[in-house]
């Protein structure tokens, strides 16, 4: 990282506030434990961002509650942009589409959305045990045993629950969600032979394929990701385009004055800009995204919409 350039930039280009917010060190709150990739994407950003504006980042892992808890933090906070979200599909749109009114917050009127910051690919696989090899194999199996296949997911409402959700329900089979407390935890489980099938992000589920440990049969990108080019699309099997994926985004409290925001927005845009970091989350099977305030409030009503329709059709009913 090259320091000196990033804070010329950062004095040349960003509109500074009061000294006495400068100083004051901004909280990044992960909706989840560490090792998934909204962790993976906050601390990357971490330091750029700490340069870009004067201030100390700190990454802060808030797990439970499909990243409830976290964004119930930051929806609390003061407008002040010193608590920020290192946000996704679950906290801001799938647990408004589960849940609804009874939710502690609410995934558009409670947040500012600043920018977002990638588009992840989740992808399929299978403890290398279970005898069959390709999703349509998968399927004929769930459908001959309905209700027996299981697969593990990082909780209740997750994007890779819902995801599978909305398969079941097209490909017309019955299957499980085992939750767990995160993405990690669930692939344990079925590296250990306990669950036969998982769905997470890529940078959960490639290195385990890599290794062997998990045998990959699907993406669910609408093209195949070239951190695995032999990974078929769900699109290319039989659900023609199929396509989900988990997205992040970074966003503050609501009432976030509108300097604040312009000042985080310029410096999310320089940091996602640096060479360095987009190679670090293209290795991880992560694409850098970025986007207007607007653009990012729009995408987060149309998922809200999306996934709202997805559980109505697959009848999901929280815990």
């Amino acid at each position: 990282m090259r320091r000196r350039g990033i804070l010329g930039l950062a004095g040349a280009a960003l509109a500074r506030p009061a000294l006495a917010q400068e100083v004051r060190s901004i909280r990044m709150v992960v909706p989840y434990p560490p090792g998934g990739a909204s962790d993976v994407i906050a601390r990357l950003l971490a330091q750029p961002l700490g340069e870009l504006l004067n201030q100390t980042v700190v990454v802060e892992n808030r797990p439970g509650a499909n990243g409830g808890i976290a964004a119930e933090l930051v929806a609390r906070s003061a407008p002040d942009g010193t608590t920020l979200l290192m946000g996704n599909a679950g906290p801001n749109a799938l647990n408004q589409a589960l849940y609804g009114r009874r939710l502690n917050y609410d995934s558009v009127a409670d947040f500012t959305p600043i920018s977002l910051v990638s588009s992840v690919p989740m992808v399929m696989g299978l403890h290398p045990g279970f005898p069959e090899r390709n999703l349509q194999e998968l399927i004929a199996h769930a459908r001959a045993k309905p209700g027996e296949v299981n697969y593990a997911t990082g909780g209740i409402g997750s994007a890779p629950h819902l995801t599978l959700a909305q398969l079941g329900t097209l490909a017309g089979i019955n299957w499980v969600n085992v939750a767990f407390r995160g993405g990690q935890l669930s692939i344990t489980a079925v590296v250990a032979g306990q669950i036969p099938v998982i769905m997470d992000t890529a940078p959960v589920v490639l290195p385990q394929v890599r290794d062997g440990r998990i045998r990959g049969i699907a993406v669910t990108s609408i093209e195949r990701v070239p951190q695995a080019p032999e990974l078929p699309t769900i699109a290319e099997q039989g659900f023609p385009g199929f396509e989900a994926t988990s997205w992040g985004g970074i966003l503050g409290p609501a009432r976030l004055p509108a300097p604040v925001v312009a000042r985080l927005h310029g410096a999310v845009l320089r940091a996602m800009a640096l060479p360095d970091i987009r190679a670090a989350m293209e290795r991880q099977g992560i694409a850098p995204r970025t986007s207007t305030p607007a653009e990012f409030a729009a995408h987060i009503a149309a998922e809200v919409a999306r996934w709202t329709e997805v559980v109505r059709v697959a009848d999901i009913k929280p815990e």
